[in-house]
Parts: C-alpha cells; structure tokens; sequence
C-alpha cells in the first residue's frame, strides 16, 4: 500500500502545471464556499443574538390573557417564587422576574407608545446585557427625586429627550385606572433593531411597583437556558410544572427568525455541496486525462502482472491525494481568510448595507465559521473526490493490455 501511495503522489506531479491548477481551483472553491457560509452565517448569528438574547430571552413565562392584553392587571401569581424555583434547575442560568406592560411616553415635544419594562437591574444586566448597550449616562445609579428611566437612541431623538431630561411614563395600574408619572432620563441605549429603540423603555421593578400598587407584581420571566438546543424540551418541561402559565420559547416569539435560521442551515448544506461538486468534475476532468495520456503505461503494467484492482487504487489515490493537499490548503487559506476579515468587520454600509438596520441587523458583519464546519468541509470535499475518480478508475481498468501496450 505505501507503494502504491508513492506511485500515485509521483504521477501527481508528472504534469506540474495541471495538478496545480486544480488544487489552486480547490482552494478558490473553498475559499468561497467558506466566506459565501460565514457571512450568512454570521449575519443570522448577529440577529440571532439581537433579537433572541438582548430582546426576547430563550423562555419566557405570562399569565395566559397577557399576551393579547399586556397590562398590568395579568399579573403571574407568586411570580418571585416561582422565578426562585425556576432558578434552581441545574439547566437554568438566569431567570429574571420583570413587570412588563404597555403605555405611553410624553416630553414637551411629542408622545408615542411604549412597553414599559420595570426590571432589577443586575437581573437584566445578566439576561440581555443592558448595561453594556448603553451610548450615554449611566445605568441606575442615580437615586434623585424623579425616579430613573432609560429609552433607546431613536425614541430620545423623538422625544428630543436627552439624559437629564423628564419624561412622563402614562399606563394602567393592576385596578385598570390610568396613571401618570414623571421620570428622569438617566440613560440612554442602543440597539439594532429600530423598532426595539423606539418602542422600549426601562424602569426600576420597584418603583414601578409602588406607582401600580403591587410591591410583588411580575407579569412576565425571562428565562436563559444553559444548552439553547434544548430549549423545546425545557419549554415542555415548564409547561408540565406551571399549567396555568403560558409558557413560550424564542421560537414561538420570533417565528419568522426560526424559519430562517432552520432554512440557512439546509441552504448551507446544498450551497456547500454545489461549490464542492463543480470543483469535483475538474478534479475528474484532471484524472480522466492523466489516465487516456497514460494508456500504453498502464497497459504495461498490466501485462506484467499488475492486478486491476491495484490500477483502479492508484488512480483512486491519486485524485484522493490531490483533494487531500487543495482541501488542506484551501481550508487553511479559508481559517485566516475568516481571522483577518473578523479583526474590524465586514463593513456594508457601502453596499446598501445600512439598509439592513432598518430590518435588525448590523451593517458591520462578522464572519461566522464554527470549528466543526471546516472538519465537515474537509471529509465532504474527499467524499466527492473519490466518487469523481470512480469514472477514471473505471476507465483504467477496461483497458485492454494487449492494446493498451501497441497505443502510442
């Protein structure tokens, strides 16, 4: 066998020129390959972590007429418990009891439609990471006369609210009577997602609390889970422990992102096979002409004794060895292709890509490559080789020795 092998790695190079060509088109077809799934991949990763781990959370728990009414009045029942005791699963890693409803925001200038979110702020800060979004002021720790609140980039520049300005937050209380209070502008955070920024605003749970007449009052759990790919059966789960909860997943929030992310990696997969399976018919091409240049040597070989099997093996080998090195090279040139690219960005704002703001997504784009898709790219790209040298090797074989060896 590893006579064979250098037999084969020998014949690679009798024709420099031809075997290079098609390892240089290897690595061009998985440079492409890898840079055409790492920007989709980490386009839909960005919106992933926008929407689903800065917005919505992976679970999320409501009294069941909350989500068509969201008001204060449908309150979860002994909502700080059962926070605690959710808690206390191993597979849990936060989960953050919040008083959650809508209302309206007014300054001197406009008023417009808000969800208001009293949350405690260490919670939210290790659910969505809020206090790492915030582009001005600072992130509750201002204890003033007026109580605290922080609103998105684009409701301030509507509001022409800056931090420092009052604002008046106007909404139901658990009696269904309406309330206005004043509120201090302590902050100010960012965002992707416009329709977040413009529509969100954050209060402290307490004093929110004490304005609705409910010091104990959650009307909505934010749960992050420590394996995301679980997240169906832990959501089963909970159905099972709180049945008079309406219980959902990020899935059930944001149907639309989980159809896109479901049909990119199915995209993905042909997109892959494609690029890998047009490489592959060079690579056949390439092999089918070494074997018709090399008849009368093969033939030979034959005729001295050489079993077809062998023939069929070294032709095998060598279209392997050639997928082997490209693939090799190509992956590799694809690895720091993605590192260099993901030092700033992808910068598509040139592009029409801020654009993409508009619909949640950040113009700057990063690569996105997990370790195993290079591992899969690199068995995948053998597989297809093997199958195109199947019809050389096939080729070999049929010759006839006595022919073969006359053929000039």
């Amino acid at each position: 066998m590893i006579t064979l092998i250098k037999i084969s790695w020998r014949n690679i190079w009798r024709n420099r020129t031809r075997s290079l060509v098609i390892m240089i088109a290897i690595v061009l077809g998985l440079m492409g390959g890898v840079f055409s799934a790492g920007m989709r991949l980490g386009i839909e990763t960005q919106q992933f972590k926008e929407t689903v781990e800065t917005q919505i959370s992976h679970i999320q728990l409501h009294h069941p007429e909350f989500i068509a009414n969201p008001e204060a009045r449908f309150r979860i029942n002994d909502g700080f418990s059962i926070a605690e005791q959710i808690m206390n699963k191993p597979w849990v890693e936060v989960a953050n009891p919040r008083t959650v409803f809508d209302g309206m925001v007014a300054s001197a200038n406009m008023n417009a439609g808000v969800r208001i979110k009293g949350i405690d702020p260490h919670m939210e800060a290790l659910t969505t990471g809020l206090d790492e979004l915030l582009e001005d002021g600072t992130y509750f720790e201002q204890e003033g006369r007026l109580p605290s609140v922080i609103i998105g980039q684009r409701l301030a520049r509507e509001l022409k609210a800056e931090t420092g300005s009052r604002i008046i937050l106007t909404f139901q209380d658990i009696h269904g009577e309406i309330i206005s209070s004043s509120f201090r502008v302590e902050g100010v955070y960012s965002i992707a997602s416009p329709s977040f920024e413009e529509r969100t605003v954050f209060v402290r749970a307490s004093e929110l609390n004490e304005i609705i007449g409910d010091q104990e009052a959650v009307t909505e759990i934010a749960l992050l889970i420590n394996n995301l790919d679980d997240y169906q059966q832990r959501t089963a789960e909970l159905k099972e422990l709180f049945p008079d909860a309406e219980v959902r997943n990020w899935a059930d929030m944001a149907p639309s992102l989980h159809y896109s992310l479901e049909f990119l990696n199915q995209n993905l997969a042909w997109m892959l096979s494609i690029i890998i399976l047009g490489v592959s018919f060079g690579l056949l091409n390439t092999i089918l002409m070494s074997v018709l240049e090399r008849v009368n040597e093969l033939g030979v070989l034959m005729a001295i004794g050489m079993k077809r099997v062998k023939v069929f093996s070294m032709v095998v080998l060598e279209t392997t060895l050639l997928s082997i090195v490209g693939g090799s090279f190509g992956l590799l040139a694809s690895f720091f292709m993605v590192k260099l690219l993901n030092i700033n960005g992808i910068d598509m704002a040139g592009a029409g890509g801020a654009g993409l703001e508009e619909f949640g997504y950040s113009s700057i784009v990063f690569l996105e490559v997990p370790p195993n898709f290079y591992f899969d790219v690199g068995v995948l790209v053998v597989i297809f080789a093997i199958l195109a040298s199947i019809y050389p090797a096939w080729k070999a074989i049929r010759l006839s020795p006595a022919q073969a060896v006359r053929q000039e």
